[in-house]
């Protein structure tokens, strides 16, 4: 009797003094309230380890490193607004651009060169070139660097470079890379290059800082000189070159930046490597002049997002541009698991008669994920909203495409995770035909995709449909 009585002390104080403090999501709450509840003492370790968010720390610890970059920024680098007037961006973009602005410092500029990239081989073609090409430094993270051929061609080529009198800095997720043996960047740290680890998994740092386990870095970033950068879907490793025989075939998309825009991507980098690290990259080369003359036309902006910030912006730019959307909007994502905020958005505009598409894989590498993905299918199908699913291998894209307006490709999928508790980036470029060749390549994709019947939800099996159900309330806990 003594010891039940603890244990539901114990629920209660977990359940009172913290699951319902917190700022997030009904559904999450009310989610980690039955998981507290129906697994009494693991379900409160659980939420010790990877549901407590401490919101204010990790804010006030995030706001000092973004307020000592913005700093040197200011001090370094030639402002990287929009050229020319305001009133050569439509309403539209000018409303998104002002968003991002002003809830994550993320300056718009114009007359950059964007080219998306299809796939792995043709990504890391562009990889290669591009650090090739370096004269000065190269700034590298990534979620996941494997320890087989793709990540040692990468580790040679880094240590080429940084022989060569080029600086050389490396930053990737201590758990995504969790792989990666503790002295595999020893040859580039030999010859003077840097790498770091976001994250580090420690025992004390698990009961102390939950972000150390549940909060990952999952943004992909390559910037050359100040004047390069890649981002992305696509880390590095076999299976992103469709060479893992339990994956097979790989569907990804990666984007390759250069003009202004850049150094939204080094911005980014900055406040991860001085988080990581504790060094202040403090040095007028990181922040080159615009190009002269300029390298292309489209406007863009590198938006970064995660648990550290008060706002989502991710979130909610996916969320304003749905609503200025006119023709369509189509989507895709390898995990798509939705908060009711973009599930509302997308059937709204769908019963608008928005051509709303949402492309998926068949099969993700997480059942639990499928099966909460189609618990949202019903809701959409109904709505009008077309969905697909991708027959030909492993879908890990994330593109978003509004009208011939706006393209964003990044590491975000749309789901709870990378819009609320991951460190993401998206590049948002507003242009006509970046746009209209997203747009051809998903028609592309759609080839080797099946549509899901309209009636789907009506041809399930009882027990699937309990299955997706029980899954989609678990959504905000995956």
């Amino acid at each position: 009797m003594l010891v039940l009585a603890i244990v539901v002390a114990l629920q209660l104080v977990v359940v009172f003094g913290f699951v319902v403090r917190e700022r997030r999501e009904p559904q999450a709450t009310l989610a980690w309230i039955l998981g507290v509840v129906l697994i009494p003492v693991i379900g409160a370790m659980f939420y010790f380890i990877f549901g407590l968010k401490r919101i204010e720390l990790r804010n006030l610890r995030a706001e000092r490193v973004a307020a000592r970059v913005r700093e040197v920024m200011s001090r370094h680098r030639v402002s990287q607004k929009a050229r020319g007037r305001e009133d050569v961006l439509s309403m539209k973009t000018q409303q998104l651009v002002t968003l991002a602005l002003r809830v994550a410092e993320a300056q718009a500029s114009t007359e950059n060169a964007v080219v998306m990239l299809v796939d792995g081989e043709a990504t890391y073609q562009a990889m290669r070139a591009a650090i090739s090409s370096a004269r000065d430094h190269i700034h590298v993270e990534f979620y996941i660097i494997q320890p087989d051929d793709a990540g040692q061609q990468l580790l040679e080529l880094l240590v080429e470079k940084q022989r060569a009198g080029v600086t050389v800095r490396v930053l990737c997720d201590a758990l995504g890379s969790l792989r990666l043996p503790g002295d595999f960047w020893d040859p580039l740290i030999a010859v003077g290059g840097q790498a770091g680890f976001f994250g580090p998994i420690r025992l004390a740092p698990i009961v102390r800082r939950r972000d150390h386990v549940n909060f990952r870095n999952h943004r992909k970033i390559i910037v050359v000189d100040g004047r390069i950068g890649l981002t992305g879907g696509i880390n590095i490793g076999r299976e992103y070159l469709g060479l893992d025989p339990q994956i097979g075939a790989w569907r990804d998309t990666h984007v390759r930046l250069e003009g202004p825009v850049v150094l939204g991507l080094q911005q980014t980098f900055m406040e991860d490597w001085l988080h990581a690290t504790g060094e202040l990259l403090d040095d007028v080369r990181f922040f080159p002049d615009p190009p002269t003359p300029s390298v292309g036309q489209a406007t863009a902006q590198v938006v970064a997002s995660g648990p550290d910030r008060p706002w989502a912006v991710i979130h909610q730019l996916h969320f304003m541009a749905c609503a200025a959307a006119e023709k369509r909007i189509w989507a895709t994502s390898p995990y798509f698991v939705p908060d009711r905020v973009i599930q509302t958005a997308l059937v709204t505009a769908a019963l608008r008669g928005v051509d709303v598409r949402l492309l998926v894989p068949r099969r993700s590498d997480s059942r639990l994920v499928d099966w909460a993905s189609r618990y949202y299918f019903g809701e959409l199908l109904d709505a009008g909203v077309r969905i697909f699913e991708y027959d030909k291998g492993f879908l890990h894209a994330k593109s978003f495409v509004v009208d011939e307006w706006l393209a964003a490709i990044g590491s975000a999928n749309m789901d709870i995770r990378s819009f609320q508790l991951n460190y993401e980036l998206s590049a948002f470029v507003y242009d006509d035909d970046f746009a209209r060749a997203c747009a051809a390549q998903y028609a592309v994709d759609l080839t080797s995709a099946t549509e899901v019947p309209r009636q789907w939800l009506a041809t399930l099996p009882y027990g699937k449909r309990l299955l997706y159900a029980f899954a989609g309330l678990l959504s905000p806990l995956l």
